[in-house]
């Protein structure tokens, strides 16, 4: 018999019970995927995909996603599962995250990427459009659910039989550009082929199946140990590739076990590696170690108040400033009073001299601190002009990232010292040089130190010129001298796909760019030795007004070997063209 006390401890189990369930659905509601894997095809099925699929539904609903599964989808399916995936992202908030994996036959066509349904009966290239999914369709779906936070996994890069007599598609998928908020990851890197692997899963995903497991890894943090374990078991052959704009943390398991997605913070700037701090403070101290104003020291104590050399700042300053000898001031000093510290050297700073002195001091600091190096010329006080919109003083702070290794290996500094008479840009003293549009002639390459020679130079401008999508056929002979003063040449032949419009993150943020494809091959041999098949693909983004390109990707190979693969960003810009010099 139930006691009135009883009675309602009773009840209060039972609410409390009914919120916890509550809870945890809403929680498991807060994570949604959408896996697809196709084996089927009429022309070259594939063997593992449906196996990835299955694999991966299951340790997706492990981690809290409540999982739409489709095995050998066709186009039907495949739209009507896409419809019921974005509705249950918009239903379930901004907070819900959204996970979309495919695997099967992807292809390019003139630069956007398209996944191959079962059943697809695919002859002609202007067929792709009605018989394939466009990839994009996806990334729009999720985008418009406004739900916050997305995923989208692609092992979709295996070799594809449906391309190979399309005269616009191209080998491998294309590079896509995250929208806010998004994570995409590629089974292979641009242009290249994924393996479709030799056991129960395809080596892009059996990987990834086993480090998304882990807990406490960020979703970038599992792509880097995904793509080291490839690059291991591919013979450096297979790079997966991802594009980020998240704004938050995403984990598919937390460090406590439980799945959860972190609060996304307000968008803010990555901080700087521990490392590139390090050098950034050795670099600004350098170039005020040995100034006789104390307004300088006082500005890389600004900069770096805990730094490495702050302690030698304090003692430098304290120099500068010291009394003289036998002033009131020096008495006061030798019973013990302390020369002023920064911020007391800044209160002091009442008059206009001192002011103006602190004010240059801190514009020096800042101009090394965007520009990485000390005493950078300044734009010239009537910069010369070429028809393409170069100006003398233009300047470029690109950083480069080993993609093999997900490591920035450092930075470099293209800047435009002079504008010869038939509007060819002589850059870095001489070190690059460039045509009158910018397409690069000859140069150090910033990665490798390699001296390269292009006869003649690669016609982007034209292919920024031409419509989207259409092909330039190149003929060209590459020579590359190594410090060593070995030289490689190789005559090059490919084409150019003219300039696709999409959306490029930036440190200014998205902004419109345009992209141009180079697809080069040809045999090449180095100071007379066996000759060797060698391949550079190298993908470039143009920003209106800018001139030069803001992004540059390169991979190269020798017969089948990965001799490199890197990537070039713009991180500082000062271009006349976008208005007068800051």
């Amino acid at each position: 018999m139930y006691t009135p006390r009883r009675l309602i401890r009773h009840l209060l189990l039972a609410l409390l019970t009914l919120w916890v369930t509550g809870a945890q659905a809403q929680q498991a509601s807060r994570r949604v995927a959408l896996v697809v894997g196709n084996n089927a095809y009429a022309t070259a099925p594939l063997n593992n995909p449906v196996n990835d699929a299955r694999a991966m539904a299951q340790a997706l609903e492990n981690t809290g996603f409540t999982v739409i599964l489709k095995l050998d989808a066709t186009q039907p399916e495949f739209m009507s599962a896409l419809r019921d995936f974005g509705n249950r992202l918009k239903d379930g908030g901004p907070g819900t995250a959204g996970l979309f994996y495919f695997a099967g036959h992807g292809m390019q066509i003139k630069g956007r990427n398209f996944l191959i349904p079962v059943g697809a009966n695919i002859e002609h290239e202007d067929e792709v459009t009605y018989q394939a999914l466009d990839a994009q369709a996806v990334m729009d779906k999720m985008e418009s659910a406004g739900n916050g936070t997305n995923i989208v996994i692609l092992d979709a890069c295996r070799n594809n039989p449906f391309a190979r007599s399309f005269r616009s598609a191209s080998q491998g998928l294309a590079q896509m550009d995250a929208p806010l908020g998004t994570f995409v990851a590629f089974a292979t890197a641009p242009g290249s082929v994924a393996s479709d692997g030799a056991g129960a899963n395809g080596l892009f995903t059996a990987h990834l199946l086993n480090v998304m497991r882990k807990p406490g890894l960020k979703v970038e943090d599992v792509l880097k140990q995904v793509r080291q374990a490839v690059l291991r078991d591919s013979g450096n052959r297979q790079v997966p590739w991802e594009s980020s704009s998240l704004v938050g943390d995403f984990y598919f398991r937390a460090p406590s076990e439980v799945p959860v997605i972190a609060a996304a913070p307000p968008p803010a700037a990555a901080p700087a590696p521990i490392d590139a701090q390090a050098a950034l403070d050795d670099a600004l101290w350098g170039a005020v170690k040995d100034s006789t104003s104390s307004a300088e020291l006082f500005a890389y104590l600004h900069r770096f108040p805990s730094g490495r050399h702050a302690k030698e700042a304090r003692a430098r300053m304290a120099d500068l400033v010291a009394p003289a000898p036998g002033s009131a001031a020096a008495v006061s000093a030798g019973s013990g009073v302390t020369a002023p510290d920064a911020e007391q050297l800044l209160r002091e700073a009442s008059d206009r001299e001192r002011l103006a002195e602190v004010t240059a001091a801190q514009e020096r600091i800042d101009e090394i601190v965007r520009w990485g190096e000390a005493g950078t010329a300044r734009r010239p006080a009537q910069p010369k002009r070429n028809a393409n919109g170069f100006a003398e003083g233009d300047r470029y702070r690109y950083r480069t990232l080993d993609t093999a290794t997900g490591r920035y290996t450092g930075d470099f500094l293209w800047r435009i010292d002079r504008i010869n008479a038939d509007g060819s840009l002589w850059v870095n003293d001489g070190r690059q040089r460039f045509d009158a549009q910018g397409q690069l002639s000859g140069g150090n390459d910033e990665f490798t130190g390699e001296w390269l020679d292009w006869q003649p130079a690669l016609p982007l401008s034209a292919a920024l010129g031409a419509r989207e999508g259409m092909e330039l056929l190149v003929d060209t002979t590459l020579q590359m001298r190594n410090a060593e003063g070995k030289v490689t040449r190789a005559r090059l032949k490919g084409r150019l796909l003219g300039g696709v419009r999409e959306q490029l993150m930036t440190p200014e943020g998205m902004t419109p760019v345009k992209r141009v494809e180079a697809y080069l091959q040809g045999p090449g041999s180095t100071d007379g030795a066996s000759p060797r098949q060698v391949t550079i693909n190298l993908w470039w983004w143009f920003r209106d007004q800018v001139g030069l390109p803001i992004k540059v990707m390169v991979e190269e190979r020798e017969d089948d070997r990965l001799v490199r693969r890197s990537m070039h960003e713009v991180i500082a810009l000062d271009v006349l063209s976008l208005g007068p010099a800051k």
